[in-house]
């Protein structure tokens, strides 16, 4: 087992072990490698000032270069990576063209969030080059979205990616050769253990071995995307402990295309999760699209979403209409994996934070099962894009005829946890559809949620919200099945 990280920044390779390989790693290259490129406003993943571009090793080579959010990745989580800085992206007969094209654009704001906008707009040339398809204006917004900075040069900025043609732009990995990397990185022992000995980090190469640590320390944290628990971390309202990461199991990378159902790793990110459910589940894969930033999307995970238990947890009200299965996994006494399946319903217990979930234990995949369902998710916020649900509504159902049968219903931000809401689908099981339907099921909701008051909404406005988004769900259905309205629905 390695007691140190190992890594390339900007092609040099570099290593990490005690406390230098739990620093954040913005700390890491603005203080400790003289890199201040990079920098930080927010600490938590939200603006992008810190945002680099990562590729990962797996199955024997380097991934694609994505962006991230620097400032709430551990260092340790870069173990057998390579990362490109923006000091990285300019070439040895000059500047990179994303910023040649920010310079002949003036797109520079303040200047102090330029450096994280020029490694987005990298990853996104980067990635639009790959997949032979040219950059509007759309694209850009789209990847600069966790750049939140909009103080005096946004136009510019935008003018200046869009002026990028991406098949003139050498790949990523045309900058520093990836083969010595690659090289290294299949030699070296997949496991590591850095930290500290009162609050040690482990980073296993497979399951059993995550299994067993998780085993011997099951008060440690399981990490994933870690983009909870670095805001967690960088606020200090984590208390330091052992941790387990799974970066380095290949296991949890698998993504599955089964006859009746996908199955989907504990560390399948977000962005590939959009990606591989939207032909399927088009309007699941649509509201990833506002959940979060690319950054924060190459990072999290599905898992990570609903291990995190939030009440306002976005996927969640998904996943319970879904009827989706989880596969847990244990070390069994025999030492070989167990793993059981629980069915979402079960696993979330109804209090606050409160699962079907023992500190033995590692969710290790989804399995969301195909459906010909429509389905219908709603999200109420105080911004479109990347901002937290004062409300969110998940429904799934089938029309037959003028009537309406598989009903589920979902909702967020309404309790303890995500809920179910098996009053109002029986209302809707079976029924004929018509606008006075969805009234009387809109004023049920209303009636029987109980919402607290927060910084997001009152009650009040959290049980109107409710009332609005079963309304709401009724105008989609009216139109679906090709009926009008025989009243408004007020």
């Amino acid at each position: 087992m390695r007691n140190e990280v190992v890594f390339y920044l900007n092609g040099k390779r570099t290593r990490a072990s005690g406390s230098e390989s739990t620093l954040m790693l913005s700390d890491l290259l603005r203080y400790e490698r003289g890199l201040p490129g990079t920098k930080v406003v927010c600490a938590e993943g939200d603006c992008g000032a810190c945002t680099v571009l990562v590729a990962r090793f797996r199955n024997g080579h380097l991934g694609e270069y994505r962006s991230m959010n620097s400032c709430i990745a551990p260092v340790y989580s870069l173990d057998r990576s390579h990362l490109i800085t923006v000091e990285g992206l300019k070439r040895a007969d000059g500047l990179h063209p994303v910023q040649e094209a920010m310079v002949r654009a003036q797109g520079s704001q303040c200047g102090y969030c330029t450096p994280g906008f020029v490694c987005s707009m990298a990853g996104m040339v980067d990635s639009a080059k790959r997949k032979g398809c040219a950059i509007d204006s759309k694209m850009v917004r789209n990847h600069t979205t966790g750049n939140l900075c909009r103080c005096t040069g946004y136009e510019p900025i935008l003018n200046a990616g869009g002026s990028i043609d991406p098949g003139k732009v050498p790949n990523l990995a045309s900058l520093y050769p990836h083969a010595p990397m690659e090289a290294e990185f299949e030699n070296l022992d997949a496991s590591v253990r850095v930290g500290s000995p009162e609050a040690p980090v482990f980073l296993p190469a497979t399951l059993a071995e995550a299994l067993r640590l998780r085993a011997d320390h099951p008060q440690a944290k399981i990490v994933s995307g870690m983009t909870d628990l670095g805001v967690l971390t960088n606020k200090g309202k984590l208390v330091a402990g052992p941790r387990i990461a799974l970066h380095g199991v290949e296991e949890l990378y698998q993504f599955t295309d089964g006859s009746d159902a996908f199955r989907i790793g504990a560390r399948v990110s977000l962005a590939d999760v959009e990606d591989l459910l939207s032909a399927s589940f088009p309007e699941f894969s649509g509201m990833l699209k506002i959940f979060a930033s690319p950054q924060i999307k190459h990072s999290a995970t599905l898992a990570g979403n609903l291990m995190n238990a939030s009440p306002i947890g976005d996927s969640t009200p998904f996943l319970r209409v879904a009827e989706v299965t989880l596969m847990i996994s244990r070390l069994g006494a025999s030492g070989q994996v167990e793993t059981r399946e629980v069915g979402i319903d079960a696993f979330i217990k109804g209090g606050y934070k409160e699962l079907d979930f023992t500190g033995d234990e590692i969710l290790t995949a989804i399995r969301i099962p195909k459906s010909d369902h429509c389905y219908a998710l709603f999200k109420a916020s105080t911004r479109k894009d990347l901002d937290i649900s004062t409300v969110a509504f998940a429904a799934r159902y089938r029309i037959r005829g003028d009537r309406l049968e598989g009903v589920r219903m979902a909702l967020g931000g309404v309790a303890a946890s995500v809920v179910r809401m098996p009053d109002e689908e029986q209302m809707l099981e079976g029924a004929q559809i018509e606008s006075g339907l969805f009234l009387r099921t809109a004023d049920s909701a209303q009636n029987r949620v109980k919402p607290l008051s927060d910084v997001r909404g009152s009650s009040i406005f959290r049980k109107v919200l409710v009332r609005n988004l079963l309304l709401k769900l009724g105008d989609r259905i009216l139109n679906e099945a090709g009926l009008s309205a025989s009243e408004v629905l007020v």
